[in-house]
């Protein structure tokens, strides 16, 4: 997937991913909030950074260690994705990943270019391995991540609390 990639929309709309821009930042904050005041999807659930934060970190990534991904429906920042290259010798042929969509925008297939981008760059590079986190409880996020051929590697039995209940973190990868 050659970036900026258009993709159709299961709802007839149309979406790009990108790779984000520093002007990109307090949309993607914006967004990462919005995920994240769910309290159900994110570990994190008010971003903490600031805009000038982030646009420095999208203007000095390094390409070869870390991707950072928009997607944009309408202009709008709707969902977004980083890709984390293991930074020592020993785990340099990894990368873990994050990704998240807006309510309003999931289960349309942006989540899934997102991925794909992100697995397309990893290969280019010679990665050989993508590692995720994801809370039991998202079958929409398991149903995906299965779909492009990761798989449970571990569980973390209780890791999070949700609403007060106990919720296994699911360790999975996929070998490219």
């Amino acid at each position: 997937m050659t970036l900026p990639a258009t993709v159709p929309l299961k709802n007839g709309g149309v979406g790009v991913i990108r790779s984000a821009e520093p002007r990109d930042a307090s949309e993607w904050i914006a967004n990462a909030n919005e995920v994240g005041g769910e309290r159900v999807h994110l570990m994190s659930e008010r971003f903490t950074r600031t805009a000038t934060e982030i646009e420095s970190q999208f203007r000095d990534a390094n390409p070869k260690a870390e991707l950072w991904l928009v997607a944009v429906v309408e202009g709008a920042v709707v969902g977004g994705g980083n890709f984390l290259r293991g930074k020592w010798a020993k785990n340099a042929h990894t990368a873990s990943l994050g990704v998240s969509v807006r309510r309003a925008f999931r289960g349309l297939g942006l989540g899934e270019a997102i991925m794909r981008a992100g697995i397309e760059w990893a290969q280019g590079l010679g990665i050989r391995k993508l590692t995720l986190g994801v809370f039991a409880t998202n079958g929409p996020a398991l149903a995906l991540y299965q779909k492009l051929g990761f798989v449970e590697e571990g569980r973390l039995r209780g890791e999070v609390l949700l609403q007060g209940v106990p919720v296994d973190e699911i360790l999975m990868a996929r070998w490219l």
